[in-house]
Parts: structure tokens; sequence; C-alpha cells
């Protein structure tokens, strides 16, 4: 069988202002402005034309992002970029064994899960192997579920 002759790249449109949108969604980033970086990565340019930009120090958007520490606008790249995922809501079975996360803290905590809890809920309640506090309700973000 003869093979197909290779199909023409077809180049991408241009965008009309590409420069001002251009500039626009680096000042954004800068200025860690989601609203004005949405109305440009989101609603005007494709994400396959903004990723290739580079300001003149060579830097692209997300990397300007993570070194100006505008968390806001690194969270809404990465996504858009297909980097960050949600995580899926999981339910917690009474007497599940889990890992607390506190913020600045380096170690997270072992506890156990005292009731069943479904994914809509916002709080798990635990209980703490060191200590003796007495159990508490955690938010759920900061509990992962510990191998078994």
């Amino acid at each position: 069988p003869a093979a197909a002759p290779a199909a023409k790249e077809i180049p991408p449109e241009p965008i009309k202002d590409e420069a001002e949108l251009r500039t626009k969604a680096f000042r954004a980033v800068v200025k860690d402005d989601t609203a004005a970086l949405a109305e440009v990565v989101v609603d005007r340019v494709p994400c396959s034309v903004w990723s290739q930009w580079q300001n003149k120090a060579g830097k692209d958007l997300l990397t300007l992002s993570e070194e100006r520490g505008s968390s806001a606008a690194y969270s809404l790249l990465a996504k858009a970029l297909g980097l960050l995922k949600e995580r899926k809501r999981e339910s917690f079975e009474e007497r599940e064994a889990v890992w607390v996360l506190f913020n600045g803290e380096v170690q997270p905590r072992r506890a156990t899960v005292l009731e069943d809890t479904p994914p809509e809920s916002d709080d798990i309640l635990v209980e703490f192997w060191d200590g003796d506090e007495p159990a508490s309700k955690v938010d759920r973000n900061l509990v992962l579920k510990a191998c078994s």
C-alpha cells in the first residue's frame, strides 16, 4: 500500500492584537490578577499560542508566576495547561487509619476516623494516635488515606 501524503500543517490564524494581549497577560501575572489573566488565556487566546509566549528575559507565563509568587495566576495557568487536577472527594469509613497534614508542619499526624464520612462532608471526625487531646473535626482537605 502506498503511504498517504503527509498532511500540511495549517498555521494558526493570527490573533488580532496579539502583542497587546501578550503584554496584558504578563502584567496580569506580575499583579496576580486572575480576572485580567483569564480574559486573555481563557477567553481570547488558545493555549497552544499563549503557552509559547516569553518575555524579554525568556520567561514564559507559568515560570514568571512561580518566580513572582503569583499563586492565583500560577493556579489558573497550571489548570489551563492540565498540570493541576482537582482531587476526588473520597468517603471515609469508621476506624479507618488516615494521615492529617497541618499547615506549617513538616510531619503529618496519624489518626483514626471515628465515624463514616460521605464525600459531601467538609469535616472529618478523627482521633489522633499521639497525645491526649480529645477527638476533633478536621478539614477534609488536610486528610489523606493511609496505605493499608
